[in-house]
């Protein structure tokens, strides 16, 4: 990973975790066990990618890493934890018994093994509702920027974005369909990761004055990360190990899921990642505003990673 994106995806959660940690201490006080869940979650050990997502789509690299001012820049550090809070949440409910049955998250135990079901169900539901009431804290001289960014997270997150990929992934899992597995296996993808992560983009991007000239190649790109994104995870899931990833591997084919090694098998789907990682590049390659280091340097960075 070359020098400068590693300094700018450290300086990036640096920079949120410093916010995270005294932002949370109001907002979930007094402490309660409910608290105590959230907390236990939101303060796993996770990359912090999606916040890293939003932070650098509205500042420019030279700018972030020289940034200091969480005061001055407020509204972008809490979209960026509206988008950690419901990632979150999806990662506590997808755990669960009724979902994917996982008892380990980020090397530790999940949170209804950790508390019990219905904790980690309330756990889920209050980092949903508070996603949303942060977002209705942005300070914009735009008037129309916090409709747009509760818009943009619903979109991502919500009936035709996360919750649909959700659906559509237990569905093929329970009623496994022989027709069009392709588009079926994209469809769920774009929707169940690929929308957040596109959502996480868009929210940084519609903070800046220029956000309405870099929107359609940022959305593109986006899509082309949220795919980029699933595929390694899916090869992963397969090759990795539970000490490098944090949570169990080889569940994906137990469990009969619709995955790329799976459908292609792991030669193609390594065919495919690189294919993606070259398409996000050429993207922002075009567009001067996004042609810059944390852009062509992140494909590469998500097809590289161990976990």
């Amino acid at each position: 990973m070359p020098t400068h994106l590693s300094n700018i995806l450290k300086t990036s959660k640096q920079l949120f975790d410093s916010f995270f940690e005294s932002y949370t201490k109001e907002i979930f006080s007094p402490k309660t066990r409910i608290t105590d869940a959230c907390m236990y979650s939101l303060s796993a050990g996770g990359k912090r990618i999606r916040p890293i997502f939003v932070i650098n789509s509205f500042f420019n690299p030279e700018d972030l890493l020289k940034e200091s001012d969480h005061i001055k820049h407020k509204s972008v550090y809490l979209a960026s934890l509206a988008v950690e809070s419901i990632h979150t949440y999806s990662l506590i409910h997808d755990d669960l018994p009724a979902m994917d049955n996982d008892d380990t998250r980020r090397g530790l135990p999940t949170c209804h093994i950790q508390f019990d079901e219905a904790t980690a169900i309330l756990a889920g539901d209050t980092l949903n509702s508070l996603s949303f009431y942060l977002l209705s804290l942005l300070d914009s001289t735009d008037p129309n920027a916090i409709r747009d960014s509760i818009q943009i997270l619903h979109q991502g997150a919500g009936i035709r974005g996360m919750i649909l990929g959700q659906m559509e992934d237990i569905e093929e899992e329970k009623n496994p369909s022989y027709k069009d597995l392709e588009s079926k296996l994209t469809s769920i993808h774009e929707k169940k990761t690929g929308a957040l992560i596109e959502a996480s983009f868009r929210l940084g991007n519609r903070l800046r004055a220029d956000w309405k000239e870099r929107e359609a190649v940022l959305s593109r790109y986006a899509k082309e990360i949220g795919l980029l994104f699933q595929i390694t995870d899916d090869i992963l899931d397969v090759e990795g190990n539970l000490q490098e990833l944090g949570k169990t591997p080889g569940k994906d084919a137990k469990a009969g899921k619709l995955t790329y090694p799976g459908l292609y098998g792991m030669n193609t789907a390594k065919k495919l990642r690189d294919e993606s990682v070259e398409k996000a590049i050429t993207l922002v390659s075009a567009l001067p505003s996004l042609n810059n280091e944390f852009f062509l340097g992140l494909p590469k960075y998500i097809a590289e990673r161990k976990n």
